[in-house]
């Protein structure tokens, strides 16, 4: 009996030994698992990070780009230009426009933009970008500040518009002005600003301030002269040859004319035999009754 209770006894602790083998061995396994799942996780997160890097990156360089275009070096000036290039070919006809035109051919200055107007003269177009004077407006603290910043954009600009007329504008082959081109409707805001400055430019250096919006307007009205010189170029075609139809009809009226003229002269003619023939006709048969008596 004892041994029997002995051995029943060892089955059930060999059994719990055996279960909690078994329980260790799953743990272990679940653990493998949640760590592999884990792992993987990190390596998601690792991976966003990655990319997260990467599109900084490549944030970072037009950032930079910008940066440099508003830093006023010489790449601002071809933000400018990309700006003008962009609004005249969108507007104007392809032959009625030159992008670094050379107006003057005693110089070696080149205007960013030469408009052909429907009248032959050339309107010439220079860009400018004044980044830093906008830059130092908007960190102006005070009133002050602010409109020393004006002081200093006013002279800017008169000495731009300045420089641009002597350049670009020749008598008998521009128009009597230019036009300085602002790409920017904010720094456009900052020149309303200046009291009698777009006047002044314009009476005193001949020189129109245009920006994006202005300038669309004004380079659509020189568009609208060159349409109406082709209407009346074509206008002036069609006259001529209506002017050609009529003076081929003029000469077929004399042609016919003459035609009738010669009928009515061959008609004549014919008639005019017709008549000899009677006459002939007649004096035969005189002839022959005249033999018939004399028989």
């Amino acid at each position: 009996m004892i041994n029997y209770l002995i051995f029943i006894s060892l089955i059930l602790i060999l059994g719990v030994l055996i279960y909690l083998i078994f329980s260790i061995k799953n743990k272990e396994t679940s653990d493998i698992g949640e760590t592999q799942l884990l792992q993987n996780k990190l390596n998601e997160v690792s991976n966003d990070i990655n990319k997260i890097e990467i599109d900084l990156a490549s944030v970072t360089t037009p950032i930079n780009e910008l940066n440099r275009f508003l830093g006023g070096n010489v790449t601002t000036g071809r933000l400018g230009e990309w700006s003008l290039e962009s609004i005249v070919q969108d507007i104007m006809p392809s032959d009625s426009y030159k992008f670094q035109a050379q107006i003057n051919s005693e110089s070696s200055d080149r205007v960013d933009c030469a408009i052909t107007s429907a009248e032959g003269f050339v309107i010439p177009i220079d860009s400018k970008f004044y980044a830093g004077q906008y830059q130092n407006y908007q960190s102006a603290g005070n009133d002050v500040d602010r409109k020393k910043v004006l002081r200093d954009l006013r002279t800017a600009l008169l000495r731009d518009a300045e420089d641009i007329s002597n350049k670009y504008i020749l008598q008998n082959t521009t128009s009597n002005y230019a036009v300085l081109y602002i790409a920017s409707e904010k720094l456009i805001d900052l020149v309303d600003l200046i009291d009698n400055l777009r006047q002044e430019c314009l009476t005193e250096k001949k020189i129109l301030i245009l920006g994006p919006n202005t300038l669309a307007a004004f380079l659509d009205t020189i568009r609208v002269g060159h349409h109406y010189l082709k209407l009346n170029e074509t206008a002036a075609k069609v006259a001529k040859v209506v002017s050609d139809v009529q003076k081929e009809f003029s000469n077929l009226d004399l042609s016919t004319e003459s035609v009738i003229k010669r009928l009515d002269g061959a008609l004549n003619d014919v008639q005019k035999l017709q008549t000899r023939v009677n006459v002939l006709g007649n004096k035969l048969e005189k002839g022959a009754e005249s033999l018939d008596e004399e028989q």
